[in-house]
């Protein structure tokens, strides 16, 4: 489960986490882009990923969009179990 949190800033803002093996990314849930609201405080996101491969290292960022453009969360890591 990939987790961050976005704050609308009073704007309709989506978004979606971008995860793959590399900092390409080349995965993205939820799809489509998820509501995180319109408010003034963080908002608390998770998604599910599966199909991922055992003892891989995997990098996920949060992207999160509304009228005044696209921000990029900071590229995270996780490593899978080994199966």
């Amino acid at each position: 489960t990939l987790n961050a949190t976005v704050n609308p800033k009073g704007l309709a803002t989506s978004y979606r986490f971008e995860y793959g093996p590399t900092t390409a990314y080349g995965a993205s849930v939820p799809v489509p882009d998820g509501s995180a609201g319109s408010g003034f405080a963080n908002v608390e996101k998770a998604n599910s990923v599966s199909g991922l491969t055992a003892s891989t290292t995997y990098h996920f960022r949060i992207v999160a969009s509304n009228a005044e453009g696209t921000t990029f969360g900071s590229d995270l890591t996780f490593t899978t179990p080994s199966s």
